[in-house]
């Protein structure tokens, strides 16, 4: 294979999309307001972390300090949701952290991540609809495992005891309903997510009342932290999970019908509703009862009746199965919408793409969805499902934050489209109809034709306008280079130094170094930098301040017993410098100044912040988890380099664009 042939197939790797085709497609129905949003991301969030994970949790890995692992948790996804408002308010399409790192990043890391989030949310639509069997087996008296496991008994270890039907069940009922429709299964969740949001409320009060603060958290054996620190962090990194919430929100933009405005304020009611349940409820659980005693199936239920309240059994069961109904329609709601976005794009097959008529749903991908997990969910066990449903959420969460940085600091068009019930217009086009209206209404008897003719005529000039304020200020940049130095003519030469400092910015300066500093006194410390593209500095110090923070969190948690030694301190402070140094260089570049969304306040800090944190969870994941995630990848790479790489339409327009020339 010659180089060019090497050369070229790495470079169809990182080939991006363009997202122009997706922001004009209306086949699926904007239906979702601001209250359809914020309970779809309550719904996906409270039913999961409480209802699946607490039980096991608190028992098997943090005991009482389940409630600081909660916290943790929540300041990882925090920092996640802040960086998936950004992109889903400034680009609306289905595919969530799927579309902003094939935008960022390219197809491959895009695949990848595409392919393992819609394998997580798939086991973990099989993981609630088991709890949602749990508890009703619970409220029978253990009947049906009793019956199952003298019929049907398995193995009970990797996979489940018995074959759990009814959980199918559960999957199957509710795929039907989103065919159904977006709009009806939205109504019907937002009904029962208040049902239980009222449960989360008497499950605190109920357990501040029969709270044994000294018998349970301080008394109790191995203290508030039985499994130490370590156990707590562990337990944070299953439980960001509880907050995937967000990414059902995210998944949403396509069918929201003011996505830039309902997203971000969706995920900040939503997120503040559910830290406050997922602390109260969890800390009320392990005052009521020792953190030993927990069952790790039925956990609230279990709990009432240990203290003897047995009606409070059925009403928290109530909860739990509103809860459980809504989150799986939630979770359930994303996964077809990743796969027809990675289908869209050519990189699965086409039938994933197959849209109903009438309801503008994606019913062909849920039902496959539906009956995968389905599957799992008869076959595996509850505790192998949930030690897999982390590690694809982080390595997404990761890239995502790692795509705001990047596009924040490179030249990019994506702020110039804007999505519009029946087109998409450029600003140029927008400000055109925007003049035609005004001039309308101030010369009512003017003929139609007549003031497109005045608009088109404006707006060339502006254009003309434009093109010669480039000009002047492109005039302004690099002139020549001589013995090794850069020649700059200054702005105060042409009087228009103000006017320099205060104009719209192009998008081929983003990713450069500020003019401020580059024509300052100590401009020439940063002079070398003009020699490169824009955006690729900022990009390689982020990839260099990652590696030097990743390098330090695998010291802190993997070397702690050497910290005192010399020469850890001394590595551990030259990585930590050499990642703040990164972080400083990058902030002298410009920014994407053309965003008029929400956007991620203290871009770097912020989303480094976030990557620093979701690596640091993935890495106290257990190696079992990595090897399942590595024979999943090696099945997705099967698939994407023997079909999605050579049907990738990014690929063929590449190709068609290379061809012309």
């Amino acid at each position: 294979m010659s180089k060019k042939k090497v050369s070229t197939f790495f470079n169809n790797l990182l080939r991006k999309k363009s997202i122009s085709e997706d922001m004009q497609r209306q086949d699926l129905l904007r239906c979702f307001g601001l209250v359809d949003l914020t309970f779809l991301a309550i719904s996906g969030m409270i039913g999961s972390g409480l209802y699946v994970l607490a039980g096991t949790v608190a028992r098997n890995i943090t005991g009482p300090s389940i409630v600081i692992s909660y916290l943790l948790a929540a300041v990882a996804a925090v920092l996640s949701a802040i960086c998936y408002a950004e992109f889903a308010a400034r680009i609306p399409v289905a595919g969530s952290a799927y579309q902003f790192t094939y935008l960022s990043v390219g197809e491959f890391w895009a695949f990848l991540i595409g392919w393992n989030v819609a394998l997580e949310h798939t086991i973990y639509v099989a993981a609630i609809a088991k709890t949602c069997s749990g508890y009703l087996d619970g409220l029978a008296g253990d009947a049906i495992s009793n019956y199952m496991n003298q019929t049907l008994h398995m193995d009970g270890k990797f996979v489940a005891n018995y074959p759990d039907f009814l959980a199918a069940g559960f999957i199957l009922f509710f795929a039907f309903i989103l065919v159904l429709g977006v709009k009806l299964s939205s109504k019907v969740n937002i009904v029962i997510a208040t049902i239980n949001v009222v449960i989360i409320i008497f499950i605190i009060a109920t357990g501040i009342y029969l709270a044994k603060w000294d018998a349970n958290w301080i008394d109790v054996k191995g203290g508030f932290f039985p499994h130490g620190w370590s156990g707590t962090i562990s337990g944070a990194t299953i439980l960001v999970y509880s907050y995937v919430g967000y990414e059902v929100v995210a998944s949403a933009t396509e069918e929201a019908i003011n996505a830039g405005r309902d997203i971000p304020l969706a995920l900040l009611i939503a997120i503040t509703v559910v830290v406050i349940s997922f602390v109260g409820a969890s800390g009320a659980l392990t005052l009521i009862v020792p953190w030993y005693e927990i069952s790790p199936t039925t956990p609230y239920p279990s709990a009432y009746e240990a203290r003897g309240w047995i009606w409070a059994k059925y009403v928290v069961s109530i909860g739990a199965m509103a809860a459980m109904v809504t989150c799986l329609l939630s979770i359930m709601f994303v996964i077809p919408r990743y796969l027809l976005a990675m289908a869209r794009d050519g990189l699965l097959w086409n039938f994933f793409t197959i849209i109903h008529s009438k309801t503008q749903v994606p019913y062909v991908s849920t039902i496959i969805v539906a009956l995968v997990s389905s599957l799992m969910a008869v076959i595996f066990s509850l505790t192998t499902l949930v030690e897999f449903i982390a590690v694809g959420q982080l390595l997404a969460c990761t890239f995502v934050a790692a795509c705001v940085i990047k596009l924040r600091y490179a030249p990019n068009k994506i702020s110039s489209y804007h999505r519009s019930d029946n087109c998409v217009m450029e600003d140029s086009e927008e400000t055109e109809v925007t003049e035609l209206k005004d001039i309308k209404c101030h010369t009512p008897k003017m003929e139609v034709t007549e003031l497109k003719d005045i608009v088109k005529q404006s707006a060339e000039k502006k254009r003309e306008g434009a093109q010669n304020e480039e000009t002047l200020l492109r005039t302004t940049e690099l002139d020549s280079r001589e013995d090794g130095e850069l020649k700059y003519r200054s702005y105060d030469t042409m009087g228009c130094n103000d006017a320099a400092e205060n104009r719209a910015l192009l998008p081929s300066e983003y990713g450069t170094i500020k003019k401020s500093i580059l024509y300052s006194r100590l401009g020439f410390l940063v002079q070398w930098t003009a020699a490169s593209k824009p955006g690729d500095l900022p990009f390689y110090s982020l990839m260099v301040a990652v590696s030097c923070s990743t390098s330090a969190t695998i010291m802190l948690l993997f070397g702690i017993a050497h910290v005192s030694e010399w020469w850890f301190i001394t590595i551990f402070v030259i990585l930590v410098v050499t990642c703040l140094l990164c972080l400083g260089f990058i902030s002298l570049f410009i920014q994407d100044d053309s965003i008029k969304t929400y956007q991620v306040p203290l871009v770097p800090f912020l989303p480094f912040v976030s990557i620093v944190i979701n690596i640091a969870l993935m890495l106290k994941l257990r190696a079992l988890t990595w090897i399942r995630l590595g024979i999943w990848i090696a099945v997705g790479l099967v698939i994407y380099f023997s079909y999605g790489y050579s049907h990738s339409k990014a690929g063929k327009k590449s190709k068609e664009e290379n061809e012309e020339k």
